[in-house]
């Protein structure tokens, strides 16, 4: 068996402690050799954390496991948490090596067979258990720094510009003797009305715009610990007092309702299913700071053509409140997909007939090695090499099991056509129905759109073919025109006309 060695440690992970890389890799080097089994690959992550599957090393696992291309059979990690600390990833990774029909070993839970049914919700504990862990410590974390946090200490991290942390395992705040002038000489200078901000920064080139932003709206320069949203009185003194503190807050409240605001979030309900008439996608785009939203095309060197994206989309949702779903067209269709299913449950069938008799045969073997195994003149060196091989049985075993579970489950399972379709049209009309008493909730129209519309092709400039997923008609076509460049709202020549 070949198997595929994967090691990770967290950011805070001690590189001299028995979960260091290399010592993960060689216990698991070692329970494949007691395997017999062959090394392909090692995959490392280091300094991530397992609370998402962003890592590099494991998102190239990851994608030769789901393009079907693996070289490997079975994954084997150290510990479980290793590979996920997550609940749903550890579920979805799962379901792909079942899907793949292969394998997974943790070196310090080997006692768990997780191909079959009670191994499965072991290891669906263990996942709980795991992920609950990371939060229970992130929590336990933020309780300890708002517990030192409550006692006027800094918890973590450098201090504020103007103070300067004691020696190690003391969390008092401390004056720095220059920089503290330099705070209150910022403060005095920014209340009075003779000097700017660059004037400030020209002064003290030492600080950024955005620190200096950051110093003056700071409670801690009051003698308060602020952390996670709470004040507590602090152990260090103030640099400045309450009077003067109010007054750089008044003056910088005019400053922060002039700041140009973010760009609006936009829902833009049609993404991924709009093209243009050159053939590319057109895809989301906004300008004037988000006050003005359209599709545009990707090839923007040689086609630039940009649609406004209000018009399309209320297009497209008139065209989902008008459309009727027919049973007989659905019926149809899903008829189609039956016959499909049928014919790949014919193909498997053999396989499953096959592997079931393997299944058999192996077993059969396995009993006579057992029985020998037991007899009282056998020699030590032949007890070894009988359990050896009962090892390697085992695996192939199990394997087999897990293939046989799986073709027994494509070759039970069968579709009722007209019930599936009466459910899909309940819901595809529960979804209209909510369309057309909630026109303001974007998630709902996006929804309704992905179901009903495949895709949305501009077959000319300005019109639309429209194809659709199931309706009463054939694909439609909608035209209109408008004018390209954004403009401020009111009547403006070149709307769209129907």
């Amino acid at each position: 068996m070949k198997y595929l060695i994967y090691a990770r440690v967290s950011p805070r992970g001690d590189m001299e402690t028995e979960t260091s890389i290399q010592m993960q890799i060689d216990l698991c080097r070692e329970y494949v050799k007691e395997q017999h089994g062959e090394v392909v690959d090692v995959r490392s992550d280091e300094f991530f954390s397992g609370k998402n599957m962003n890592r590099p090393a494991w998102k190239t696992i990851m994608a030769e496991l789901e393009s079907g291309k693996a070289q490997w059979d079975t994954i084997c990690v150290y510990k479980l948490s290793r590979m996920s600390r997550s609940l749903k990833d550890g579920a979805y990774i799962f379901e792909q090596l079942y899907r793949w029909n292969k394998g997974f070993v943790s070196v310090t839970e080997r006692n768990l067979d997780f191909s079959t049914p009670s191994g499965r919700a072991m290891l669906g504990m263990l996942q709980v258990f795991n992920q609950f862990e990371r939060e229970q410590t992130v929590e336990n974390t933020k309780n300890k720094m708002l517990s030192i946090a409550s006692k006027g200490l800094w918890p973590v991290g450098l201090p504020p510009f103007g103070y300067k942390r004691g020696e190690a395992g003391d969390n008092t705040l401390y004056i720095d003797p220059r920089r503290a002038e330099i705070v209150k000489d910022i403060f005095e200078m920014y209340a009075s009305s003779k000097y700017t901000s660059a004037e400030i920064l020209n002064k003290y080139k030492e600080l950024t715009r955005s620190q200096l932003a950051r110093m003056l709206t700071n409670r801690m320069y009051l003698g308060l610990i602020v952390y996670d949203g709470h004040e507590f009185p602090g152990k260090h003194p103030a640099l400045i007092t309450e009077d003067l503190f109010e007054k750089v807050q008044t003056k910088r409240a005019p400053l922060n309702r002039r700041i140009r605001p973010k760009a609006q979030k936009y829902p833009y309900l049609l993404a991924g299913l709009l093209y243009c008439h050159c053939g590319r996608q057109l895809v989301p785009a906004n300008a004037k700071s988000g006050r003005y939203h359209y599709y545009a095309c990707t090839d923007s060197t040689n086609c630039g053509n940009r649609i406004k994206a209000e018009t399309i989309e209320q297009a497209a949702l008139e065209k989902i409140r008008t459309m009727e779903i027919r049973e007989e067209v659905l019926q149809a269709t899903l008829e189609k997909i039956a016959e499909k299913k049928r014919q790949h449950q014919d193909e498997l069938r053999p396989e499953l007939a096959t592997a079931q008799a393997t299944l058999t045969e192996l077993g059969k073997k396995q009993e006579k090695l057992i029985d020998a195994m037991v007899a009282d003149d056998l020699t030590d060196n032949a007890k070894f090499l009988i359990q050896n091989k009962l090892d390697v049985l085992g695996g192939q075993i199990r394997n087999l099991q897990t293939r046989v579970e799986f073709l027994q489950t494509e070759c039970s399972t069968e579709l009722d056509v007209y019930e599936y379709a009466a459910d899909i049209i309940k819901t595809f009309r529960q979804v209209k129905s909510n369309l057309l008493s909630s026109p303001d909730n974007f998630d709902l129209q996006r929804q309704a759109l992905m179901v009903f519309i495949d895709r949305i092709e501009e077959i000319n400039r300005r019109e639309f073919l429209f194809r659709f997923n199931f309706g009463s008609s054939k694909d439609t076509k909608w035209g209109g025109r408008w004018d390209l460049n954004p403009r401020p709202p009111g009547p403006q020549p070149g709307a769209l006309t129907n």
